[in-house]
């Protein structure tokens, strides 16, 4: 995968519009490839493209050729195994709070207890 499609994807679970949008573009990118390869209508392409994405699959519009199929494939794989993990990590981040995380008045207070340190033991940055 390319360095600048990796961090996309990485920045994406900052916020869920973010992920949404992110989601949006891989079903709609697969629907117009589909739409593309297969000589289906929009509609039948969409209603496709979010039915694979979320590992439905009803069975009543399918691909039948290579890249139909390649297209399908690639949309069962990245919904299923990055997007949604990165939806679920978004979603523990807001609920789970680390216990062990320093708040800022401690960290600025770690800071002066240091700068002290270094001055009583002569030390210079």
């Amino acid at each position: 995968m390319k360095a600048w499609l990796l961090r996309l994807v990485a920045r994406s679970s900052d916020s869920f519009l973010e992920l949404f949008l992110v989601y949006v573009g891989f079903v709609v990118a697969g629907s117009l490839l589909f739409m593309w390869s297969e000589a289906r209508p929009l509609g039948d392409s969409l209603w496709w493209a979010f039915v694979t994405a979320m590992t439905v699959g009803y069975g009543d519009v399918v691909p039948v050729t290579t890249v139909g199929r390649i297209v399908g494939i690639a949309l069962m794989h990245v919904v299923p195994l990055f997007i949604i993990p990165l939806v679920i990590v978004r979603l523990l981040k807001t609920f789970v709070e680390d216990e062990h995380e320093f708040t800022h008045a401690e960290q600025e207070a770690i800071k002066a207890d240091l700068v002290k340190i270094k001055k009583a033991l002569s030390i210079e940055d």
